[in-house]
């Protein structure tokens, strides 16, 4: 489920150009909703809000995902993960993940130092503190996507990309499917294109299933649909609403 999450939003730092600052719709928020063959399991929202901090403006990514109550019997799910990042740079100062799925549980907290190239993890649970080597422009999955949202996708998916998971860095890469249209209960028939990722780390469908999910081809660029094949079944996760300013297509239904 996390990893989910963070693929609703979809390395090397040359992949990325222009202005960071339009990437981060301040008041944004994207609502999903998460079935599992056919049952609408779950719920995942994602909002992005500015604050000062010493006389810095900064972004605040948070995304929550939680069963809904009738079905947490079945797999309860209570996540919640805060990314703080410099919207000048794109790059993430702050990453605090927390996780409970079913029987697991994580609980975790890094610091990005960009300028020594190193990431502070703090394990909650294990009590684990280490230092992480990082890249140039390493971001986390949620930053990473959020990053992508101007890109020419083409060019991103051509590339290997490193991001930070779970206290270490790993490979990343997309490939392109085809183009389609996903239908979504408020907006109709949006035109999307469809994208596999291909990761080299574990997590839940990333390495037990094949993944696929949609991204918008019109106004601004968000995940309109994901479905998964994993060995309990089919998930779908389908964007329900868009909420925010802006002037694109999703704010003027």
């Amino acid at each position: 489920m996390k990893q989910l999450c963070a693929i609703l939003l979809a390395g090397c730092s040359a992949a990325f150009g222009g202005d960071f600052e339009a990437c981060f719709i301040p008041g944004e928020a994207l609502e999903y909703k998460v079935s599992w063959m056919g049952l609408p399991l779950a719920w995942s929202r994602s909002t992005t809000e500015t604050f000062e901090e010493e006389g810095r403006r900064l972004v605040r990514i948070r995304m929550v995902s939680q069963t809904y109550k009738a079905y947490a019997h079945i797999y309860k799910v209570d996540d919640v993960t805060e990314v703080v990042v410099d919207p000048a740079t794109g790059l993430p100062l702050r990453l605090d993940v927390v996780v409970n799925e079913g029987g697991i549980s994580r609980s975790h907290f890094t610091t990005f130092h960009h300028e020594k190239k190193v990431a502070i993890f703090q394990d909650r649970i294990s009590k684990d503190i280490r230092e992480v080597p990082i890249e140039a422009g390493t971001r986390d999955l949620i930053s990473f996507i959020y990053c992508s949202r101007f890109q020419e996708l083409d060019r991103l998916a051509g590339m290997e990309h490193r991001v930070y998971v779970d206290g270490r860095v790993k490979k990343l890469g997309m490939a392109i499917r085809e183009h389609d249209e996903i239908k979504l209960p408020q907006y109709g028939k949006v035109p999307s294109i469809e994208i596999e990722p291909i990761a080299d780390f574990d997590g839940l469908f990333l390495r037990q299933g094949n993944i696929f999910f949609w991204i918008s081809n019109r106004g601004r660029r968000v995940v309109t649909c994901i479905r998964a094949k994993v060995p309990v079944g089919n998930i779908t996760a389908r964007l329900e609403a868009v909420g925010g300013p802006g002037d694109d297509f999703w704010v003027q239904q």
